[in-house]
């Protein structure tokens, strides 16, 4: 007798997001007849989830991993599962299993993987695992021979084209689910995540897409994306969208004219990812039009060496020439995100990336600025290079929790001059850039309080002096000034 029961699970650390990549994967097992229950989790709920789905006996449990602490939760809940009973087979998908199959196969709670996309591999699974399919034969699976134990990993499997064919399946959250993951913005707007697109083309070199997309982009037709939004906002009365794309404006005509259509529904976006080539006073002043209020762009350093060896394709000029249009647009939202630590960067280096953010921070006063640690993720072309300059691997997939930005967990050891201290400098350096923003608020009182933050975070960056951050502190509780895709 064939199991249809599936659970799905995705564990968040700091904030609930909206499972995207769940949805897509568990609306397809619905349609092809499978019962499925989404488990969207903070850290400290595992226990419960696992009881509820010792109950329901599943064909398997599938986890969403991305490489960091996601990593670490997902491994604990699966080994405890795994303790409790070895009824059900435990597959990750995600991320971190399509950069480093074989290092997850090696542990004796992870039974498979699912490579890249899943909508397709998770149901050819599901039948294999019913008898109706051979494991061997499902592309884009890496799974552990029955007889011998070896980790087999078949062929990939080709990319989707037609994503239209595929959309989240929103009924798999509760309604307290889809409650604790929307923002209610200042001005009353509820805002929603949602993808429009798969995949990047380009090719930094930091970036874990060119070997989980092979640059290859995949887009959703504009029809889809606006049949979708407005379906969100008649079920949950959404008015804002954060386009959640690696980049949304590949096709500028394809971005604007979404843009265009959600505007004639009353709904915005609060942020969408513009790489800095693309930034003209055309493209700023008709997406301003179409109610954009925040625009995210990665620059990512204030060296021309490290932006070529990170193959970003821009350079210290053109981040002046671009930035300087952007000031013209005083009501749009900016987020300049930067990485400080790259492999073989000096201590000059990251002063001048420090310095270009100050700067941008002078010019632009509603910017945020981000100075996020390097992390050499598996599969990007730094991962080797760090390799090559001192960093080891974690010995044991749990270790894999420091791989995060947030925590300043992650021991730099690919920079021979960086120290433990160095860590928690890099650490405390981002929350001053997110300070640097001093634009008028919505309050006489908040605005005076950003100024003065503003002031001290240049002088503490200015001269590395981080004693006593009672900044941090008094901001940590005002969460929405540390949210980038958040109107300041």
């Amino acid at each position: 007798m064939e199991n249809k029961t599936i659970a799905l699970v995705r564990i968040e650390c700091d904030r609930i997001f909206h499972p995207l990549s769940l949805l897509y994967i568990g609306g397809a097992l619905k349609r092809a007849g499978y019962s499925v229950h989404l488990f969207n989790l903070f850290e400290n709920e595992t226990e419960d989830a696992m009881d509820k789905i010792l109950m329901l006996k599943p064909l398997f449990v599938g986890f969403s991993v991305l490489t960091g602490r996601q990593t670490r939760s997902s491994a604990a809940m699966s080994l405890k599962l795994k303790e409790r009973s070895k009824s059900f087979p435990i597959v990750w998908g995600g991320v971190h299993p399509s950069t480093l199959p074989l290092e997850c196969l090696k542990e004796n709670f992870i039974d498979m993987i699912c490579m890249r996309e899943g909508e397709e591999t998770i149901c050819e699974i599901a039948e294999a695992l019913n008898g109706k399919k051979d494991l061997k034969d499902v592309l884009g699976l890496g799974y552990k021979d029955r007889t011998t134990g070896q980790a087999c990993i078949n062929p990939p499997r080709p990319f989707l084209r037609d994503l239209d064919g595929y959309r989240p399946d929103w009924s798999l959250l509760s309604k307290e689910d889809v409650e604790r993951s929307v923002e209610v913005l200042p001005d009353g707007r509820r805002e929603i995540d949602f993808i429009t697109s798969r995949g990047c083309p380009y090719n930094c070199a930091f970036c874990y897409n060119l070997l989980f997309n092979d640059r290859q982009w995949r887009k959703h037709s504009p029809e889809f994306v606006v049949k979708e939004v407005a379906f969100l906002k008649g079920k949950f009365n959404i008015g804002a969208v954060v386009f959640q794309d690696d980049h949304f404006f590949v096709e500028k005509a394809r971005a604007l004219h979404i843009l265009g259509e959600l505007k004639k529904i009353d709904i915005i976006s609060t942020s969408c990812m513009v790489r800095l080539e693309r930034i003209d006073e055309e493209l700023l002043g008709k997406i301003l039009e179409l109610g954009v209020r925040r625009i995210f762009i990665g620059w990512e350093s204030g060296s021309d060496r490290i932006l070529e060896l990170i193959n970003k394709g821009i350079t210290r000029d053109m981040i002046t020439e671009k930035f300087k249009i952007i000031a013209k647009f005083p009501g749009l939202g900016v987020t300049g995100a930067s990485i400080i630590g790259f492999p073989t960067q000096t201590p000059e280096e990251v002063s001048e990336t420090i310095k270009t953010g100050m700067w941008l921070a002078d010019l632009i006063p509603n910017i945020v600025i981000t100075y996020q640690t390097y992390i050499p993720f598996p599969g990007s072309h730094l991962y080797e290079l760090a390799k090559e300059n001192g960093f080891r691997p974690p010995d044991n997939i749990f270790d894999y929790g420091k791989f995060d930005t947030f925590t300043g967990e992650m021991p730099i050891t690919w920079l021979p001059w960086a120290t433990a201290k160095t860590r928690r400098e890099f650490y405390i350096i981002d929350k001053y850039g997110k300070l640097l923003t001093h634009s008028k608020s919505s309050t006489a009182i908040r605005t005076v309080a950003k100024k003065l933050f503003y002031r001290l975070a240049k002088f503490r960056l200015r001269r590395r002096f981080f004693a006593f951050p009672f900044e941090i502190a008094i901001m940590f509780r005002f969460n929405r000034y540390f949210n980038p895709k958040c109107p300041i």
